[in-house]
């Protein structure tokens, strides 16, 4: 139920956090859509983009559609623009089977630090560990997703936390199955979410955690492709993604926002 999940963040955010899950229930078994916690969005463009991201916008404050051409950009933005939206955009990373073998060798080659442990976050997690390791992504200016998503109950998928000798999270990552199962794209799992506190920065906490979140998707929930969006000037992100096997495509996230119903300029970093 919406009404008993967890949501964080600003008070815009977590009204756009309702408004989506709301939306999700009555979107929840249409192909065209997919939704792993932060919007409804379109899982891949068709002739009426434009106008399906309009309507998802005007009742979510904000919509996405996954897979859009970067070539054909400029023009889908050109039309959002003209009925007063503004736009966005990330760029589409994408992985596969190499993914999964650049995980492998970099659990093989590399550990954590001796004083971290890792737990994934399940539907009995307590309440306020779930909202700690929202915290640390928020910090990071990383939009989390509801408590159901993180604990796997709404969406198959996992959230690992690494924490320290006094219990504290470090850092986390996340995957979950965003497509419907008759969607073409219905084996690609959203990865990402990686957030690592500042002071435990370039320790490969944040590679490793993304390396199990990999490997544990495509052996528990048969994820065949594992796609993220990463901002342009995110260089830092390219290149953990890049070390992970995911990689630059010719897709971006096509992104808009209805800035009277959401006040931010982008949905997270």
């Amino acid at each position: 139920m919406v009404d008993d999940d967890e949501f964080f963040g600003s008070p815009d955010r977590i009204a756009l956090a309702r408004r989506s899950a709301r939306l999700w229930s009555l979107l929840r078994n249409d192909a065209r859509f997919a939704y792993y916690g932060r919007l409804v969005a379109l899982s891949e463009p068709a002739q009426d983009t434009a106008e399906i991201l309009a309507a998802l916008a005007a009742l979510q404050g904000a919509a996405v559609c996954y897979f859009y051409p970067a070539i054909a950009a400029p023009r889908l933005f050109a039309q959002l623009e003209d009925r007063g939206l503004a736009t966005d955009r990330h760029e589409h990373f994408r992985g596969g089977e190499a993914a999964v073998a650049a995980s492998r060798r970099a659990l093989e080659d590399f550990s954590l630090p001796d004083d971290l442990s890792v737990f994934a976050i399940e539907a009995d997690t307590p309440r306020d560990v779930v909202a700690d390791v929202a915290a640390l992504c928020l910090s990071c200016d990383v939009m989390p997703v509801p408590g159901s998503v993180m604990r796997g109950r709404s969406q198959k998928g996992i959230c690992l936390v690494a924490i320290d000798r006094d219990r504290r999270a470090v850092a986390t990552a996340s995957s979950y199955m965003l497509h419907h199962p008759s969607s073409p794209r219905a084996m690609d799992a959203f990865w990402g979410m990686l957030a690592t506190r500042e002071d435990r920065r370039g320790e490969r906490i944040a590679l490793l955690l993304g390396a199990q979140a990999i490997v544990h998707m495509w052996e528990r929930h048969g994820a065949r492709g594992f796609m993220t969006g990463v901002k342009a000037d995110n260089l830092s992100s390219q290149a953990l993604c890049r070390k992970l096997g995911v990689a630059e495509t010719e897709w971006i996230y096509a992104s808009c926002i209805d800035k009277l119903m959401f006040g931010g300029s982008s949905i997270t970093k």
